[in-house]
């Protein structure tokens, strides 16, 4: 129940976000070529990469919520971070070519800027960005959802690079205003380099986070620390010969196998290997939820 009220949740929050980034993307894109902001043009197009991510990470809900099929013996999990570094990598190339852009830009001498319009564009999307992000974290958080999460880090880097658009236009106002228009041209290329230097921090950390996932690359957190203890508890307590586990995070599902080397066949019965079993799923399972569990048990250390 719990788990279909979250996929409920998942989902609700990014149909949402997909509505804004089309109302986002026809105003950044329209705006953008009618001003002759390239700011506005490439907040649009931001907008534009997260339409397409989202209905992704929307479709990517629904994958990772359906149970093991002949096709994926071991379930959809995996499919969330893969999802998740194929968005941070647009996301950064999209930062990447805006900065070049824009250095390009100011070193041909800028450009002029219709304010007015501008300044209605701004105003808009720095409010509908910030207004989703708030939802969508709040959501987020209370789901323990990463899809959400990262589709909510999309709207804050669309967000600041609204309200900078906005900053800078009325700055524009300003020096307008105090005779020096001159520096006019250069106010967009400008806010375009700095914005995607600023906006790069973020999908380098989804970046990173997510690729240990793909990578199976065992968590080093609390959680890894937990496994470690109960299992070496476990094997003091019922004199375990050896053992070896492996433990890594793919998406929102653990994975975690645990080899055990016993050597009394008689003590070691079905039953009592059963019991170890119960014992370690209701010491992690709290902390884990909906984990892969596996535990073997061999006579031969070559198994471990």
């Amino acid at each position: 129940m719990a788990t279909s009220r979250k996929i409920s949740k998942e989902r609700l929050a990014l149909k949402l976000s997909l509505a804004g980034t089309v109302l986002l993307t026809s105003l950044g894109v329209g705006y953008g070529l009618y001003v002759g902001s390239n700011a506005i043009l490439l907040d649009g197009l931001f907008s534009l990469l997260s339409m397409g991510m989202t209905g992704l990470s929307l479709y990517t809900a629904y994958l990772v919520s359906k149970p093991d099929d002949k096709y994926f013996q071991f379930g959809y999990a995996h499919i969330e971070p893969l999802i998740n570094v194929v968005n941070g990598l647009l996301i950064l190339t999209t930062c990447v070519f805006a900065f070049i852009s824009g250095v390009t830009t100011i070193i041909n001498g800028g450009h002029e800027v219709v304010i007015e319009h501008a300044m209605v564009y701004a105003v808009l999307s720095t409010f509908c960005c910030f207004s989703i992000y708030f939802i969508e974290t709040h959501i987020a958080k209370s789901e323990q959802s990463e899809l959400v999460r990262v589709d909510s880090q999309e709207w804050l880097i669309d967000g600041i690079l609204s309200a900078a658009i906005l900053v800078g236009f009325v700055g524009v106002m300003v020096l307008d205003h105090y005779g020096y228009s001159q520096w006019n041209r250069y106010v967009d290329p400008i806010l375009v380099s700095t914005l995607a230097l600023a906006a790069a921090a973020l999908p380098i950390s989804v970046l990173r986070r997510n690729l240990r996932e793909v990578l199976l690359v065992a968590p080093n957190d609390k959680t890894q620390k937990n496994v470690d203890r109960v299992i070496a508890k476990l094997s003091k307590q019922y004199h375990f010969d050896d053992y070896t586990h492996h433990f890594a995070k793919t998406g929102r599902q653990y994975d975690l196998e645990v080899n055990i080397l016993v050597k009394d066949d008689d003590y070691w019965t079905t039953k009592r290997q059963d019991q170890i079993r119960q014992i370690l799923w209701d010491a992690l399972s709290d902390e884990l939820g909906d984990t892969w569990l596996s535990v073997t048990f061999t006579g031969q250390a070559r198994w471990l």
